[in-house]
């Protein structure tokens, strides 16, 4: 990434995007929380299903998606332990399938940017790029580097300093292969602000979810994050 010149340091960006969702002292205290609401496969196929988020601090996750209306689309699970992730897509040429190298290091960075307080060291060699636009809202760019050649750029609204996209790099034989993330109405929950719009997309699918309900500090089972 092209240095920015003139623009605020890694840190500084970083710091505001701490305090405008919610403060160190607030995020210190959040330990897991279960996002529900409904989500829209890839251009619509098989119609909306429901969804949940469940995450639990430092680095669990997992996303569930069911499609009670059209059983035939098959569940689909993302999960990540800590230490393993798994892939279920019923409708992919696998089916099911575990994350290794950069796949895998992809799943913990999602895991890790669930809780905002890990922020500054959840990547590392935070440079700063020249600012850009999404969707007319200028920006404040931020790339980082994670383990076995992970590369994320990280976009932070220029006026708010709410994050509004990551797109993360995977090297692969044929190159580095995006993985983007982007984020918008923002909800405060408890003090915390979470994105209650949410866009996940990759090489070939995409997942939308709009947020109904978002429950911090709840008891979460952890057989959630395991294999599917």
């Amino acid at each position: 990434m092209t240095p920015g010149a003139g623009q605020p340091s890694a840190s500084q960006i970083l710091d505001k995007y701490l305090q405008a969702v919610g403060g160190a002292q607030r995020l210190a205290g959040l330990t897991s929380f279960i996002a529900t609401g409904t989500s829209v496969g890839y251009g619509g196929l098989g119609g909306g299903g429901s969804f949940q988020i469940l995450a639990k601090a430092p680095d669990l996750r997992a996303v569930i998606i069911e499609f009670k209306d059209h059983p035939e689309r098959g569940n689909s699970t993302r999960a990540y332990n800590g230490k393993e992730a798994w892939i279920k897509s019923p409708r992919s040429l696998l089916g099911q399938y575990q994350l290794t190298g950069n796949e895998l290091e992809g799943a913990r960075l999602d895991a890790l940017l669930s809780f905002p307080q890990q922020i500054k060291t959840a990547l590392t060699n935070w440079r700063v790029g020249n600012p850009d636009n999404i969707n007319g809202h200028d920006v404040q760019v931020l790339q980082g580097s994670g383990p076995k050649g992970l590369v994320a750029t990280l976009y932070f609204d220029a006026q708010s300093g709410l994050l509004s996209r990551v797109v993360r790099y995977s090297r692969t034989p044929v190159g580095r292969v995006p993985t983007q993330a982007d984020y918008s109405d923002y909800r405060d929950v408890n003090g915390i602000k979470f994105p209650f719009e949410y866009t996940f997309s990759w090489l070939d699918g995409k997942d939308s979810f709009k947020l109904s309900d978002v429950k911090t500090n709840a008891p979460v089972d952890e057989s959630k994050f395991q294999k599917p």
